[in-house]
């Protein structure tokens, strides 16, 4: 469920840019993002959350009680834009996943400057990444290469969100 989210409908949208790192074992990781988050936002309500709606009924009795699938199941009927000061500031934004094992060893850097370069070349001049607030590692990651904190929402994902953005 999470990839529904988070990684597959980047290989729909024009204004996405995307890149995997893989070894001979297979993938490590990806990084993806839009260059304009509201329209990847508009992108997803016409073209992609109507059809997991129909595949995925909206879970039903106390959140308390929903399973991780459930939330997520949740965010398909439910979805919640950026806040509008983040994308003023940062219109594109990206997302990076990495498998334990490529953690630490610089492919999260190589893939954030993949990223970047073809960001510019598209004249993207900031973007924003959301953080989980309970991803200390994430964090570090993030800021250790220029991304500011420039918001915390308590009400953001599971345990909240840390909204960070970097000028390219």
């Amino acid at each position: 469920m999470i990839g529904l989210i988070y990684a597959a409908p980047y290989l729909f949208v024009d204004e996405a840019i995307c890149f995997v790192a893989e070894d001979e074992e297979g993938v490590l990781g990806y990084v993806a993002g839009a260059t304009d988050s509201r329209s990847f936002e508009r992108h997803l309500e016409l073209n992609w959350w109507p059809q997991l709606r129909k595949q995925y009924a909206e879970p039903q009795g106390d959140p308390a009680m929903w399973t991780p699938d459930d939330h997520r199941i949740n965010f398909f009927h439910h979805p919640r834009p950026v806040p509008a000061d983040i994308v003023q500031a940062y219109p594109a934004h990206i997302h990076m996943n990495l498998l334990p094992q490529a953690q630490g060893q610089g492919i999260g850097s190589q893939l954030l400057a993949s990223w970047g370069a073809s960001a510019a070349e598209k004249s993207v001049r900031a973007v924003h990444a959301g953080v989980s607030a309970a991803n200390e590692a994430g964090l570090k990651f993030w800021t250790a290469r220029g991304f500011e904190p420039v918001r915390e929402d308590p009400q953001g994902g599971s345990r909240g969100t840390v909204w960070c953005g970097r000028i390219l």
